[in-house]
């Protein structure tokens, strides 16, 4: 199916700290997915940094609380699309991976589809380290929800609207997309990857949390605790 059969309204959220790619991905986001396509900046940054969001005609909202997890629900509760769909603005997720996730929700083949970065991490993008902490949380996903899943951490993801409006009135926790992954694997929506190329950071260090072990470990005790609530 290609995107021109299409007819499901699409609504991308990005959450945003600053970043200078994010301008460079909603161009991309329109010229891969259509000038119609809905694009909501979930935003924590400067005054004058939403003065220029505001010129590339998106949808623009300050972020009150903490957290991508808050970020993301905050901006798919705003949203109108009956596709939602998400990017990291850092540039490290290959864009193309949206319209393969789209595709594959609007045939009604899955649920949720996540971007799998780890068959194709480029030179100097992603650590043995954070490769590592990747791959063991994955496979504990995979195995408390019987989803075979390879990059539950992955910053790109694509989801039907109806499955989020069975998960929008939660209080999200802090394990990134493995919140909407777990949600949503709990009430047996169907779950895809497809994969994509990921490309190491050019502007800047990364906005999200400086101890990827403490994260880490408390992801797999969220994981774990809730797949039990």
């Amino acid at each position: 199916m290609s995107l021109m059969e299409i007819k499901r309204k699409i609504s991308l959220v990005i959450p945003t700290i600053e970043e200078e790619l994010v301008f460079k991905i909603i161009d991309q986001a329109r010229e891969l997915l259509g000038k119609d396509i809905e694009i909501i900046i979930v935003d924590k940054s400067s005054d004058a940094y939403v003065k220029r969001l505001q010129t590339k005609k998106v949808k623009v909202i300050r972020q009150k609380d903490r957290g991508i997890e808050n970020a993301l629900m905050t901006g798919f509760r705003a949203a109108k699309g009956s596709i939602l769909a998400s990017i990291d603005a850092d540039g490290t997720h290959e864009i193309k991976g949206l319209k393969d996730a789209v595709e594959i929700v609007s045939s009604g083949k899955a649920d949720f589809v996540l971007g799998n970065r780890l068959n194709n991490v480029q030179e100097g993008a992603m650590s043995a380290y954070l490769r590592f902490g990747n791959t063991s949380l994955s496979l504990i996903f995979s195995l408390l929800y019987s989803k075979k899943v390879h990059d539950v951490l992955t910053g790109l993801f694509v989801m039907d609207r109806e499955a989020f409006n069975d998960i929008k009135d939660l209080k999200p926790y802090r394990t990134g997309t493995g919140f909407f992954a777990a949600e949503l694997a709990k009430k047996k929506y169907s779950i895809s990857e497809v994969d994509i190329k990921y490309f190491k950071r050019e502007h800047g260090p990364s906005k999200l949390t400086k101890s990827k072990l403490f994260y880490g470990f408390g992801m797999a005790y969220l994981m774990l605790k809730r797949r039990f609530d």
